[in-house]
């Protein structure tokens, strides 16, 4: 612990030598407030994606949909519904009324109204099991009701999944974007915080001060900088995450709010990461610097 932290502990002397970084200093942790920000609210929304995408997985699993349209759809439904109770592996059947029709199209097609003048297709929602023979069902359902329309919810679950690992990527490349942009800005401008004390520099080595003297206190108050700015941005992107999941726990729908040890330790360790991404290349940018300075 102690020598993972050396870099971090205070030299008075370094620290009273040494000029301070200035604007180069505020410019590292606003960066890092920034992109920590980013990088968080990045994070919750792929792990509230993953949540959603797997609870809707599970809704869906074994479910189907029988659809019957025409003049005697009615009529169809209740023979449908005679053939399903009667089918091995079928735990349920359930003819859905027109008024929960109209409202499962209404988010689609937005004009409740309108759709009560319409023809709609009579809906049976079923449940299946593993014991369920399908071809044997399609077989009857295409003999005795030749209009129906089976919708097995298999290629939406599918869907689902793409959609949430698709979101997954796309989080993770902001969170790794994030990331790499604070490097260099913490790059350029440990660079710039150099080249404005070339001469500094040179008195202190003309005083027999070594690179590793130098570049110890310019590496740490950047890191420090970069530190202090990635927690503020974190607490930002928390406060934020909570106010908008306020009235609703983790398992809320639409929730950004981690769930469980794992979620939240992904978002915690936002800051470590970042600081971590600051000193390796505050210390290259430094190095590199002093060396061209002879």
């Amino acid at each position: 612990m102690k020598i993972a932290l050396r870099p971090f502990a205070r030299e008075r002397t370094a620290d009273a030598t040494v000029p301070p970084s200035g604007a180069t200093g505020y410019l590292t942790g606003a960066a890092a407030t920034a992109m920590a920000f980013l990088a968080i609210c990045a994070l919750a929304l792929a792990l509230a994606a993953n949540r959603t995408a797997e609870r809707w997985s599970m809704l869906l699993a074994g479910s189907a949909t029988l659809e019957l349209t025409g003049p005697n759809a009615d009529e169809d439904a209740r023979r449908a519904l005679v053939i399903l109770r009667q089918t091995e592996g079928i735990a349920s059947a359930k003819a859905l009324s027109p008024e929960v029709t109209v409202s499962l199209l209404t988010p689609w097609l937005g004009d409740a109204e309108m759709l009560k003048t319409l023809d709609l297709p009579a809906l049976i929602a079923i449940e299946e099991t593993p014991a369920l023979d399908r071809a044997t069902l399609d077989r009857r359902l295409e003999g005795e009701l030749p209009g129906a329309v089976y919708h097995r919810h298999t290629d939406w679950r599918a869907r689902i999944r793409d959609a949430a690992t698709q979101i997954r990527g796309l989080a993770t490349a902001v969170v790794a974007i994030a990331l790499g942009v604070m490097g260099i800005v913490v790059t350029i401008a440990a660079r710039a915080s150099l080249a404005m004390h070339v001469r500094v520099i040179e008195t202190l080595r003309l005083l027999g001060a070594t690179d590793i003297y130098i570049a110890r206190a310019f590496v740490r108050r950047m890191t420090l900088r970069a530190l202090s700015g990635a927690l503020l941005g974190a607490a930002a992107g928390l406060g934020l995450i909570l106010a908008l999941d306020f009235g609703g726990g983790p398992q809320a729908a639409g929730s950004l709010r981690p769930a469980g040890v794992a979620g939240w330790t992904a978002l915690f360790a936002i800051p470590p990461a970042a600081t971590l991404i600051a000193f390796a290349a505050t210390r290259a940018a430094v190095f590199r610097v002093l060396a061209r300075i002879r």
